[in-house]
């Protein structure tokens, strides 16, 4: 938590622990592909009905007509988590945990052309992964922050701001609050660059 205190004000900023993005309540219709994973101590990818990589096998081989295109899922977990398509080389702290697929049909809502944009479909899928991958390493971090009066009364609370560089960000939140609030944000952001 980050604070600074100024002409009887509070500024507050808290990071966020932000939630799996590939969850059971997201919109179906948001990611190309689905993510299918087997872990024994860590939930990852999508949700899934699968018990066991066997029976995603079988689905995949009754369904092949169906299936658009289908690339592995390795993870590294080594001082934290990372997750690819592509392997990580390293037979000690990482494995294939499962694979990410797209049906014809999820490829042509997304408007792509079956006959011509296959690598462009990876290449989706790939980003998706991607995404995926720095949401486990927490990349970027999120901020919220909170703004009390003298008598500790919250005045304004407001997130969730992705913080890919602190200035950026700091503007963003400036620029978001009432106006005469501003003086705070610019006094945190002058501290924080003093302690660097």
């Amino acid at each position: 938590m980050m604070s600074i205190k100024r002409k009887g004000m509070t500024l507050k900023l808290f990071e966020e622990d932000m939630p799996n993005p590939r969850n059971k309540f997201m919109d179906e219709d948001e990611y190309l592909g689905k993510m299918i994973c087997f872990h024994p101590r860590y939930q990852l990818g999508d949700d899934h009905d699968f018990s066991a990589p066997v029976l995603f096998q079988q689905y995949l081989e009754n369904n092949q007509n169906d299936i658009y295109c289908v690339l592995p899922l390795y993870l590294l977990d080594h001082s934290g988590l990372a997750m690819s398509t592509y392997s990580f080389h390293d037979d000690w702290d990482s494995g294939q945990v499962g694979y990410i697929y797209c049906t014809k049909e999820a490829a042509k809502r997304m408007g792509f052309d079956l006959e011509n944009d296959y690598e462009a479909v990876e290449e989706e899928l790939r980003e998706e992964v991607k995404e995926y991958d720095n949401w486990l390493q927490g990349n970027p971090p999120y901020y919220s922050y909170i703004i009390t009066d003298e008598d500790d009364r919250v005045v304004e609370n407001r997130g969730v701001f992705a913080c890919e560089d602190f200035s950026k960000m700091i503007k963003e939140m400036k620029e978001d609050t009432d106006e005469k609030y501003g003086f705070l944000f610019n006094s945190l952001l002058k501290q924080e660059i003093a302690e660097m």
